[in-house]
């Protein structure tokens, strides 16, 4: 995913580790599963717009769309990661292939 055109802001280093296998965005910040451990992450968006726009575009890559009256997705990646976002609160969660 990480070679793709998506607008992944400062999820970008998360989704290139490859021992994260999963991570969280929503109002309280970005999480992520690396080990089997839930950490919080240092990397924030810059505002609520771009962590709108960063999740808008992940789900368009999916060629999906989230409104009120779409308030929930659950799509895949091209590359296997499996995704769910949520409309209010907006939230997404992201499950790179294997992690089952």
């Amino acid at each position: 995913m990480t070679d793709s055109p998506i607008n992944v802001g400062p999820l970008e280093p998360l989704l290139a580790d490859p021992a994260i296998t999963s991570i969280s965005i929503d109002e309280q910040g970005v999480r992520y599963t690396r080990n089997g451990l839930t950490q919080i992450s240092e990397f924030t968006f810059e505002s609520d717009t771009q962590r709108w726009q960063v999740i808008e575009g992940i789900l368009a890559a999916c060629g999906e769309t989230l409104s009120a009256e779409h308030p929930t997705v659950d799509c895949t990646l091209a590359d296997g990661t499996r995704v769910h976002a949520g409309y209010a609160p907006l939230l997404m969660s992201l499950h790179k292939p294997g992690s089952e």
